[in-house]
């Protein structure tokens, strides 16, 4: 079981494709604000694109090595319609060879899982499940957002600290934050994604560690490996 750990995961890119430059400039604006907020905090993220490896959002991340470019898939995508190689395929033509995550909005069948894992993906972080943190979903590691940000429902200012106690070890959290919503929402929107990072920042300097999302999948599945050789030990 992974304890105090926390991953920052940051969604980019637009819901409906658009031909208006603004759109994509609000897009551009918003990442530029994320990345130097983490820079000044010196926290680690996850970004997922539509096409990982392409386009100025991708060289900016890149430019940032602390950070990790994630392949994030359209809501539209429905796994069913691939076979395990056919995913991968898929996966590849999209993001290439280096992606090591995926954004995912539906479930994983076996087959998937065992394609995915075989091509070295090594974690999958979906939309927002009813069992959230980390778990294993068919051996590959799957995390669901714990905190979503911006949101209307949620002052974060307030309701962050009371979903954590930095005393007591905890699951694997995760933090999903929508760029789009940063760009297009206004102010609240941006001020509330600001307000989310300074929190990851308080989080780490209590004792606990913010990571990548596939730096955190590689310590769940030492976690696991380790209990079971304890367990077999006993």
């Amino acid at each position: 079981m992974l304890t105090n750990r926390l991953v920052l995961t940051i969604d980019l890119h637009l819901s409906a494709p658009s031909l208006q430059l603004a759109h994509h400039r609000q897009l551009h604006d918003a990442a530029r604000t994320l990345l130097d907020h983490l820079d000044k905090h010196q926290l680690p993220a996850t970004f997922g694109l539509s096409r990982p490896g392409y386009g100025q959002l991708a060289q900016w991340i890149s430019s940032h090595p602390q950070h990790e470019t994630a392949l994030l898939m359209q809501p539209a995508s429905d796994w069913r319609q691939w076979g395990g190689k056919g995913l991968v395929d898929e996966v590849r033509r999209l993001a290439g060879h280096s992606v090591r995550s995926v954004f995912a909005h539906g479930p994983l069948e076996q087959a998937h899982a065992s394609a995915l894992r075989h091509a070295g993906i090594l974690a999958i972080r979906g939309n927002g499940g009813s069992i959230q943190g980390a778990t294993l979903q068919n051996g590959m590691p799957w995390f669901e957002p714990s905190i979503q940000a911006p949101s209307f429902l949620a002052r974060l200012t307030e309701w962050l600290p009371h979903r954590f106690d930095f005393a007591k070890p905890a699951t694997a959290q995760v933090m999903r934050i929508c760029g789009e919503t940063v760009a297009n929402a206004g102010p609240w929107a941006k001020d509330q994604a600001i307000r989310a990072i300074d929190f990851a920042a308080k989080f780490r300097d209590r004792g606990g560690s913010v990571e990548t999302l596939a730096n955190c999948a590689s310590q769940l599945e030492t976690s696991v490996d380790k209990a079971a050789t304890v367990s077999k030990a006993a």
